[in-house]
């Protein structure tokens, strides 16, 4: 099964520029990794950011934080936030488990059939 997160970054003041250039550089990391079906960033407020990232299962999600181009990045994000809040949806194995645990992961169930990354997703379709 699929693994979803959402997270909120709360950035320590003066800090927001750094973070800003950083999540630039992770979002640009994901795209090594086909199985990152989302990874949607947002600034609701100053100084807060707020994820979404959907992972087609625990290989992916576990083979994008293994890799070494974002490693820099993601250090740099945690070590500019003041707190973050990790929550995750779906079926993460011991492994994605252990990762999560350093965001201060909680898990949530999902209700019946509202989370599945669709098999035959086709980003290039018109229809």
């Amino acid at each position: 099964m699929s693994i979803m997160l959402k997270i909120q970054w709360d950035i320590t003041a003066g800090r927001e520029a750094d973070f800003k250039a950083k999540q630039e550089e992770l979002c640009a990391v994901m795209l090594e990794h086909p199985g990152v079906i989302c990874y949607h960033a947002d600034y609701p407020s100053a100084g807060v950011s707020q994820w979404t990232e959907i992972y087609a299962n625990n290989d992916t999600f576990k083979a994008h934080l293994a890799n070494e181009k974002g490693k820099e990045p993601l250090g740099t994000l945690i070590g500019a936030c003041d707190k973050i809040t990790c929550q995750c949806w779906g079926d993460p194995d011991a492994g994605s488990k252990e990762i999560l645990a350093g965001f201060g992961a909680t898990y949530h169930e999902t209700a019946v059939n509202a989370f599945a990354v669709n098999p035959g997703a086709d980003k290039d379709s018109p229809v």
